[in-house]
């Protein structure tokens, strides 16, 4: 049995001893861990010791999880996010001495995502025109559409997700000003709420085209499709489910926010009788493994991503962003148990890939010194 190191937050990390590590099930990766011989070991960055190569970790042993002192793992799992330089400084050290890390970094920024799927010709018709947010692209967009979307370029689960409605003389912008309440702000055109430009200024977002969704029951959707690779190296589809908003008038379907998490089975029928079922999920599983195929080619050591594809009535597929750190949590909630067990079985897969293709190129070198 070999380790595979788990890199957690600090807040997750802490309350391995009590039980309470969220929507991360430490037990669901010892499992699928199992079954490829390798042991999960839960480290943070901050108790790795370079010089040493050693770094403290919890692992389960005897019904509990101990605080251990250990080698450093030729392979980590990254599902934490770090921000300071001093961070990357040290992921650069780990890399530097020949650990494998993927998933070393899962959050990038939305434009830079939409910048790199457009430089397929293949994704760009399946993209919503994105531009960076400012007072003169605002305005340009507002030229062009009559619905669009203003989100934070780093943001994630929905948070600070605004709307751009045209309606008659007049537009409204809808908010959330506080948790659990939004707002709704008319004005003119080029008379923008004040509040505004000084947002975008203090933190960069994006302005997008929204996508009229199909809709459930009155309730607009969209889909998470979650792509990883496995025991081949290669990308596959984990699985999918429906991500609905909580109402009509919703336009945030993101599960932490009031959506709801539904089966595809259960949607597609209804909502597109003349649409073959398999016909359609084909189609979503092409362009979501598309989209990652771009990304992995462009960013490095990516292998876990939460794709949102928006869907038309019409059956159109809009690729709306890409998550570096699926949450994985929305297959339970929509009844899905398999899928859930998949998406942490995959990355305990690909990290036996990795360590048998590190032993075969050790091996390789060895008998090639040898001759």
């Amino acid at each position: 049995m070999e380790h595979v190191g788990i890199l957690l937050d600090s807040s997750v990390h802490r309350r391995i001893p009590h039980g309470r590590t969220g929507q991360e099930s430490l037990a669901q990766y010892e499992l699928e861990a199992a079954s490829y011989n390798l042991i999960p070991c839960y480290m943070r960055l901050e108790d790795i010791n370079l010089s040493a190569g050693t770094c403290r970790a919890y692992i389960h042993s005897e019904n509990r999880y101990k605080l251990n002192t250990i080698k450093l793992p030729y392979i980590i799992h990254n599902r934490a996010m770090y921000f300071t330089t001093a961070s990357h400084h040290k992921m650069a050290g780990l890399i530097q001495r020949g650990i494998l890390i993927y998933n070393l970094r899962n959050r990038y920024k939305k434009v830079q995502i939409h910048k790199l799927l457009s430089r397929k010709p293949e994704l760009v018709p399946h993209l919503p025109e994105t531009e960076p947010a400012t007072k003169q692209s605002i305005a340009r967009m507002m030229g062009k559409h009559s619905d669009l979307i203003i989100k934070p370029s780093n943001g994630s689960i929905g948070t600070g997700v605004m709307r751009l409605t045209q309606q008659s003389a007049f537009w409204q912008l809808t908010f959330h000003p506080k948790p659990g309440k939004w707002r709704q702000v008319r004005f003119k055109p080029g008379r923008l709420p004040s509040f505004l430009p000084a947002r975008i200024a203090r933190k960069e977002h994006l302005i997008q085209q929204r996508i009229p969704l199909a809709t459930y029951e009155d309730r607009p959707f969209d889909l998470r499709v979650t792509v990883q690779r496995g025991m081949t190296g290669e990308w596959g589809v984990t699985g999918m489910f429906a991500k609905l908003a909580a109402s009509k008038d919703a336009f945030i379907t993101n599960v932490a926010r009031g959506g709801s998490a539904m089966t595809v089975d259960r949607i597609f029928p209804s909502v597109f009788p003349y649409v073959a079922a398999d016909k359609l999920q084909s189609s979503i599983h092409h362009l979501a493994l598309t989209a990652a195929h771009q990304l992995s080619a462009e960013l490095p050591h990516i292998a876990d991503l939460g794709i949102d594809l928006g869907i038309t009535t019409a059956g159109e597929l809009y690729l709306i962003e890409c998550n570096g750190r699926d949450q994985r949590y929305g297959f339970r909630k929509a009844g899905m148990p398999e899928e859930w067990a998949r998406s942490y079985r995959e990355p305990m897969a690909y990290g036996r890939y990795l360590l048998d293709q590190k032993r075969s190129a050790l091996l390789s070198k060895t008998s090639t010194l040898l001759q």
